[in-house]
């Protein structure tokens, strides 16, 4: 399962499609951050510091998505959008026959499939949540304490295994179903 987990994981980092993926994410993050951002120094202006202002960041929604809403609404399609070709894609270039051919486990296919894509889900959001808290520690200057850590980690994980759940539908899906279309 660690060589199909390593494959999946180098397959991923190769293609164009999660590439664009993850820089449409990352530039949503920045443009929420900043606006989010600008509108928290506003309103905190000459305002003695309320509580969890750090995790305003996340929640606050200008005129875009906040990372809140984008990830309850986004989350789905980026986690099937990993998954849904998943073992299609490797039985319409015949090499699901040669892989399976090999003494592999059926299950080790796919469980190494799903790691490898709810590893790139956790280091996507990952990185998403620690640019924005640079960029909010940048923008409103406000350092979080450690019950605001705390809730952002129990987030991220909770919003990781949310994506993950979609992405395994998908390779569900991909099973079950012969052709992409």
């Amino acid at each position: 399962m660690g060589t199909i987990f390593r494959k999946e994981l180098a397959d991923h980092f190769s293609s164009t499609r999660f590439l664009i993926t993850f820089a449409l994410i990352l530039m949503v993050a920045v443009v929420t951050t900043f606006i989010a951002g600008s509108h928290l120094r506003q309103a905190l202006e000459g305002v003695a510091k309320p509580s969890h202002v750090f995790l305003l960041l996340f929640t606050t929604a200008g005129q875009f998505f906040s990372l809140v809403q984008f990830i309850a609404f986004f989350g789905p399609l980026i986690g099937i959008l990993l998954g849904f070709d998943a073992i299609n894609r490797e039985r319409n270039d015949n090499t699901l026959s040669k892989l399976i051919a090999q003494p592999i486990f059926r299950d080790a296919v796919i469980n190494g499939k799903f790691l490898a894509g709810a590893t790139m889900i956790a280091l996507m959001l990952g990185s998403v949540v620690l640019l924005i808290s640079g960029l909010g520690l940048v923008t409103i200057g406000v350092v979080p304490g450690g019950d605001e850590a705390g809730r952002l980690l129990v987030y991220l994980v909770v919003s990781i295994a949310y994506v993950a759940f979609w992405m395994g539908l998908a390779i569900l899906f991909s099973i079950l179903f012969r052709s992409l279309a």
